[in-house]
């Protein structure tokens, strides 16, 4: 349009003009640009960039039957192809080309021919790249795919400088040239010290750069370098990087088990090695209870003191969820919780008879519970739903405390136990109150004496058990500075009950020396003063069960079924009075 036709004032002309200009279309160049993608994609290809993808596995198949067959790889298609699968399972070699003692040397002369021709020799070395992080030879057994794999590691860090040609690099071979590491003996060692110095660029670059998939050895070893690196700090940095540490873990699978072990044993070794939850939580959620036999291979890992250790942290975790979940008097199960944390150590096994309302409530913290209890549950019978039951082996004793307020605390003789700690257990006196108890303890104060005296005084006398010189230390409220690695570091003692050695929950002990008791002395018979104190006595010593049911309007119940004994010439001192078949009681 020329100036001569517009007519119109200026600015008319102006708007004009600009409509004329915007129905003007720009020229398309989308052939030549698709055109352009696929030149740059096949120079890239070319050169051995980084968009080298791994071609089929047929093709490489194909290519290592041939190799097989006429030990000669006479393209540089096939020696690619070859490069790429050797690591690989084909026909009825499940090792792959790097299983076979003698193929595999020669594979990798024929592959050697192309070092004259350094892109040539780089498509090979991508291949055998991609091989070399993707063979986990931790997880094979063979010696020879070991020695094969190490041969390929020693292959490709000799040639690494052949690859390089004048001008253009791919960006791999720059990353390669600058982590050396990478082919090294140790190179999860390396960058695993690297990343826990906050250092992770290089590992990065060779990450992005590399043919290091999500599933290749190079990741896991990376991490246990990282925790390799952990242990060897110092403990205060050593627990400050645990969480970190355990989170990377749960990501990856494969190091868990390896890595897990690592940690606990340089945690054993720490000054004060004392209760971590997140590092319980994590070993007892990978293999179980540490104290069951059934979970003992994987517990092999460690040490029997680092299991033990773990072993006394879940038994504190449990007691503390007992008595501040499953049992209802919370004051009063405070000081339970209190009184018998100083006795944990003593504990060579402990179950959980769960009520009704325990093993259904679909709440969290019922689920976490009974999943920490795996193993130890049994079911509650014959008693509220809302009722549970905390059974203790200890020694030769076995000692029950319920749940619900009002309920004594009965103590059993492991080799008379009337039930069994297996399935179903009745919570009445057809089992976890039967008359047979040793000892029958009431969680109530008399006078200014408190409960927890009579009972510590019971478990001296009863159950021959004193009260660990560590027990003002609180384990309820430790913290990282609270507890001696005196108390972590004890042995388990005991054994199971024998009627129990069946079941799942059997106990698996670290030999511990035998302890000799002495005898309590035994009162003089024909005392004619009867007191509780005297009466306690003279039961312990010879070991008579005994059942005060006065409180309950009943009768003291001494269970001697012998009317002509020295035994029964005190009780019959002490205006007892004998029922055939059942023994002597006082009002």
């Amino acid at each position: 349009m020329c100036p001569a036709e517009l007519t119109g004032s200026p600015l008319d002309n102006l708007r004009h003009l600009l409509e004329v200009a915007m129905d003007v279309q720009p020229p398309q160049f989308d052939a030549e640009f698709l055109s352009l993608e696929r030149e740059t994609k096949k120079l890239r290809t070319w050169l051995g960039g980084q968009s080298v993808a791994k071609p089929p596995k047929d093709a490489s198949r194909e290519a290592l039957k041939d190799f097989v067959q006429f030990r000669d790889l006479p393209t540089l298609k096939h020696a690619t192809l070859a490069s790429f699968g050797c690591a690989d399972p084909f026909g009825d070699r499940s090792e792959g080309l790097i299983g076979d003692e003698e193929l595999f040397p020669i594979f990798l002369k024929r592959v050697d021919d192309y070092r004259d021709s350094p892109r040539g020799l780089r498509l090979c070395f991508r291949g055998l790249l991609h091989a070399y992080f993707q063979y986990d030879v931790e997880r094979r057994s063979s010696s020879v795919a070991r020695h094969n794999w190490n041969s390929l590691r020693a292959f490709l860090k000799d040639r690494a400088l052949l690859i390089v040609t004048p001008g253009f690099q791919p960006s791999w071979v720059g990353v390669l040239h600058k982590n050396p590491e990478a082919l090294g003996l140790d190179p999860g060692g390396f960058y695993g010290s690297q990343i826990f110095q906050g250092r992770s660029k290089e590992f990065d670059e060779i990450r992005t750069e590399l043919p290091i998939t999500d599933d290749s050895w190079f990741l896991w070893r990376v991490i246990i370098g990282q925790i390799e690196a952990a242990t060897q700090s110092p403990d205060h940095g050593f627990r400050l990087a645990i969480p970190s540490l355990l989170t990377m873990l749960e990501k990856h699978p494969v190091a868990k088990t390896f890595g897990l072990s690592k940690l606990l044993a340089r945690y054993h070794q720490c000054k004060s090695p004392v209760l971590h939850e997140g590092l319980r939580d994590f070993a007892v959620g990978a293999w179980g209870n540490p104290w069951l036999a059934l979970n003992e291979a994987a517990w092999s890992l460690v040490s029997p003191e680092a299991r033990i250790m773990v072993a006394e942290w879940l038994k504190l975790a449990l007691m503390q969820k007992f008595f501040g979940l499953l049992a209802d008097d919370k004051m009063n199960d405070n000081r339970r919780l209190k009184f018998w944390e100083t006795y944990h150590q003593s504990i060579h096994a402990m179950y959980f008879a769960l009520g009704e309302t325990a093993r259904t409530h679909q709440g969290p913290d019922y689920r976490e519970v009974r999943k920490q209890m795996d193993g130890l549950q049994l079911t509650l019978v014959s008693s509220t739903a809302q009722n549970n039951a905390f059974i203790m082996c200890i020694g030769e004793h076995v000692i029950v405390e319920f749940g619900e307020k009002g309920n004594a605390c009965f103590i059993f003789h492991r080799d008379r136990l009337p039930f069994k700690l297996e399935g179903e257990v009745a919570g009445n006196y057809a089992a976890l109150k039967h008359h047979s108890h040793v000892s029958r303890l009431l969680h109530t104060d008399r006078l200014m004496l408190p409960w927890e005296e009579r009972f510590r005084q019971t478990l001296s006398e009863v159950v021959r058990i004193k009260l660990p010189s560590f027990a003002a230390v609180k384990p309820s409220t430790l913290d990282e500075h609270a507890l001696d690695r005196q108390v972590a570091k004890s042995a388990v003692t005991g054994s199971v009950p024998q009627n129990a050695s069946s079941t799942v929950g059997k106990t698996v002990q670290p030999p511990t020396p035998q302890r000799s008791y002495p005898e309590p002395s035994l009162p003089q018979i024909g005392r004619a003063t009867f007191t509780m104190s005297e009466f306690n006595t003279f039961c312990t010593a010879r070991r008579l069960s005994n059942n005060d049911l006065r409180p309950k309007g009943g009768n003291l119940w001494v269970y001697h079924k012998d009317a002509n004994s020295d035994v029964a010439k005190q009780l019959s001192t002490w205006r007892f009075r004998f029922k055939p078949d059942a023994g002597w009681w006082f009002k």
